[in-house]
């Protein structure tokens, strides 16, 4: 192995090798098979020449000046000793050059373990693949990654989201994927790293919408609702809106349903609303599929007389099955949240044109459509009706509420609906008087603490 002799391999000594036209090599006096190697380029290595099962062998150990003489030396009777145990160098570098990477592991991950899973939970994993975990993981070896890499990936992911749920489901994703990963024997050492790793504390928001924001959207709402045919929409205002779009976006304050329940949602294979739904007669809405449906059954939703009414007008279209079209033949309206946008930006800009103080307006900028549904139970709950009555409204505990009156054939909802749905109507169309409301709750406040001291 190697030459008996060779040069005592300093500094001085290596940095007075000259370039030749073809690549040579030159012998460690100190170390048997270790040499400096020199290429026509200039570049200069260590490498290590040794014998496995006859055959003879050369493992680069590393760069020269990167790797000093001493160190050099210190890896290469490493490598010799495991060389003697029966290790071959070359193969365990060529090995990990070939290992899988976290890249391929999603890949492997996306074609075998996928396709088992139901669409909406398959989506949102080939979203937190391709758009968190590549990018944050991919280039690593599967093998390579520790529980500190994973510890430090989601820490990031949790500085960026706050709420922590997308932190929580990439850990989960990890966490399967790199069992799976060991079940393939893509990791010698069976070690799960996403495992033991702290949960984030998720922040659910809970944004409402008060009297005062209520009054606000229901002012943009008539604003941007187009005029009765053969009207000319007044000059100055904003552009109309669809009928249908707004009548969407008045169903979920009026009923408390969710986006879903109205306009569908494919990646939940939740349908959209349809007329066949909705029994006018009865004041009811039936949904058969929705969030829960799988575990609460059908949902009935009983409908407040503004709610309707507004069912009542809302045209129809022909060929269309659907309770809020879309403006391809046949389907649901799919672009709710677009039209969401100008509505929230029509707010201040009414909020403008009339004039009002600035310490007056309200702001609905983070508003979503689904604080829409949180609206409805809001105003509830400040009408004063308890918290197990608002889930039975909002499809929460239908069947905890509702089954001690179905045995009296009476709709234990229906009263506490209207009555919502009077407040909510009133709100929207502008027919509330905060500060006369305000100054009557005053003084009924001071009645009563008069009629309690004397």
């Amino acid at each position: 192995m190697g030459h008996a002799a060779g040069v005592n391999l300093t500094k001085s000594v290596i940095e007075a090798l000259e370039v030749r036209e073809t690549l040579y090599r030159v012998p460690d006096a100190q170390v048997r098979g270790l040499f400096i190697q020199v290429t026509p380029g200039g570049v200069l290595s260590w490498v290590l020449r040794f014998r496995v099962h006859g055959h003879e062998k050369t493992h680069k150990v590393g760069r020269w000046p990167e790797l000093t003489v001493a160190l050099a030396r210190k890896l290469a009777l490493e490598i010799q000793a495991k060389i003697s145990q029966g290790e071959d160098p070359a193969a365990t570098r060529r090995a990990e050059r070939e290992a899988e990477t976290v890249a391929e592991l999603v890949k492997r991950f996306k074609k075998e373990h996928l396709p088992t899973l139901k669409p909406s939970t398959r989506k949102e994993y080939e979203r937190l693949l391709d758009n968190v975990i590549l990018p944050g993981l991919g280039s690593q070896r599967v093998k390579d990654v520790q529980p500190s890499d994973v510890a430090a990936f989601l820490s990031k992911i949790r500085s960026r989201t706050p709420k922590g749920i997308e932190a929580n489901r990439t850990r989960a994703t990890l966490s399967k994927m790199f069992s799976l990963a060991s079940l393939w024997g893509l990791r010698a050492d069976g070690l799960n790293p996403a495992h033991g790793q702290a949960r984030a504390a998720e922040t659910k928001k809970d944004r409402h919408l008060s009297d005062k924001e209520l009054l606000a959207l229901g002012a943009a709402l008539r604003h941007l609702a187009p005029e009765p045919a053969g009207e000319v929409r007044q000059e100055g205002a904003l552009p109309a809106e669809e009928t249908h779009a707004l009548a969407a976006l008045r169903l979920s304050l009026l009923t408390g349903m969710r986006k879903s329940e109205i306009i569908g949602d494919a990646r939940r294979e939740i349908p959209a609303l349809l007329w066949s739904d909705v029994d006018l007669d009865a004041g009811t809405i039936r949904l058969e599929h929705h969030k829960t449906s799988k575990r609460t059954g059908a949902r009935i939703i009983s409908l407040c007389p503004a709610a309707v009414d507004l069912l009542e007008h809302l045209p129809r279209v022909l060929g269309n099955p659907y309770v809020i079209p879309g403006r391809r033949i046949g389907e649901p309206l799919q672009d709710l949240q677009g039209v969401w946008e100008r509505v929230r930006e029509a707010v201040p800009a009414l909020q403008e044109k009339a004039k009002v103080p600035k310490k007056a307006r309200v702001d609905l900028s983070d508003v979503t459509i689904h604080d829409l549904r949180r609206s409805f139970a809001s105003l509830a709950a400040r009408m004063g009706y308890p918290e197990l009555i608002v889930a039975a409204l909002l499809g929460h505990a239908a069947g905890s509420v509702t089954a001690g009156y179905a045995r009296l054939g009476a709709d234990p909802l229906r009263d506490v609906v209207e009555a919502i749905g009077a407040r909510m109507a009133a709100l929207l169309d502008g027919n509330v008087d905060l500060e006369a409301e305000t100054k009557v709750n005053k003084e009924e406040a001071q009645a009563r603490r008069t009629v309690k001291g004397a």
